[in-house]
């Protein structure tokens, strides 16, 4: 029972690199106690960063021109401030009922949005966004590059491990774009199907690289706002996957 319970863990820990969310990954390989916590790591931050290359190649593939040309609604909508700032604890909220597990990562990521949108704590964002940010880099690194002793590392396992990280990853961004082509089978008012290659979680690369490869069709066709909103929803959602994932495994 133990061995089969390690193999689940395991195999959970491998899934969640679709989410394309480097702490998701992290987080959950840590939980669940995962052999391939190195492997792991360094399969999810690698094809966050390799987006722009990854991402494109499949978006072409996958439409056709006239479907890249497609504009969208750029017209912002009214929000109000008290909407902006209650948006962040309802996220957070709604998770915790939904995969309480996922609490540590969701809280941080909207903590960040409320103190950006509170337009009170100036200093604070400036920190989170600069000075912060690099720490926080620097030690994922050192973390990443702890979990990778040779003994562990250089094995078959990992080859094994990074290929099914790079299959789930293209399926996820191939599955945004087919699916938004779907939704245009039922809908009257259009979407650019090249904004469900944002849904992956890898905040803000994905939407910019969308928006990028819309403007080299049309130079005047602005979807970022549009792509970039999904793509905050999918960093979303991967945190809430993670967080099922442990769950169900933990």
């Amino acid at each position: 029972m133990v061995i089969i319970n390690r193999l689940f863990n395991d195999a959970a820990s491998i899934a969640i690199i679709r989410a394309a969310d480097g702490p998701t990954s992290i987080v959950v390989a840590q939980k669940l106690n995962s052999r391939y916590l190195g492997a792991i790591m360094v399969a999810a931050c690698s094809y966050m960063a390799l987006v722009p290359i990854i991402q494109p190649p499949i978006i072409r593939l996958l439409t056709t021109k006239k479907e890249r040309l497609i504009r969208m609604n750029n017209n912002e909508p009214n929000v109000s401030k008290i909407t902006i700032i209650l948006f962040p604890t309802i996220v957070t909220i709604i998770s915790g009922l939904i995969a309480p597990q996922s609490i540590s990562l969701i809280s941080f990521l909207m903590f960040g949005n409320l103190i950006k949108e509170s337009g009170v704590l100036n200093s604070l964002k400036e920190t989170a966004q600069n000075a912060l940010t690099n720490i926080i880099t620097i030690f994922l690194g050192l973390t990443i590059a702890s979990q990778m002793q040779a003994e562990q590392f250089l094995k078959i396992e990992t080859i094994i491990i990074l290929l099914l990280g790079l299959f789930v990853f293209i399926f996820d961004i191939a599955g945004g774009v087919i699916f938004a082509k779907i939704v245009n089978l039922f809908s009257k008012e259009k979407i650019n199907p090249m904004i469900g290659a944002a849904e992956i979680s890898a905040f803000p690369m994905s939407g910019r690289v969308v928006h990028k490869m819309a403007i080299e069709e049309d130079p005047t066709n602005f979807i970022l706002m549009n792509s970039i909103g999904v793509n905050v929803f999918g960093q979303i959602a991967s945190v809430i996957a993670g967080g099922l994932f442990l769950n169900f495994f933990g």
